[in-house]
């Protein structure tokens, strides 16, 4: 019997890359309130933070249930291909000029 489940694992993968990806919210938060006062700023860290964190736990959900689909990951892999492939182009472009 395993001690988690396979949705379980998908899951806590997906929580573990979004923890190591949060650090880019918290630079736009602070971004966006170091332009207001005092008070006002604490609000948007505070509300900005709260918003952030739904955020991710909604499509941490989301995705997770996607996961379960066959093909949805080979998907995916194509498009992330494709970006890799267009951001290559972009680059040597920008050495050739």
């Amino acid at each position: 019997m395993d001690i988690f489940s396979q949705e379980t694992i998908i899951f806590l993968q997906i929580i573990l890359v979004n923890v190591i990806l949060s650090g880019d919210n918290a630079i736009v938060i602070g971004m966006v309130a170091s332009q207001f006062e005092g008070s006002l700023r604490k609000k948007i860290l505070i509300y900005g933070t709260l918003v952030a964190v739904v955020m991710r736990l909604v499509f941490t959900g989301i995705v997770t249930f996607l996961l379960q689909f066959e093909g949805v990951k080979l998907i995916g892999g194509i498009l992330l291909l494709w970006i890799v492939y267009k951001l290559y182009q972009d680059v040597i472009k920008k050495k050739r000029k």
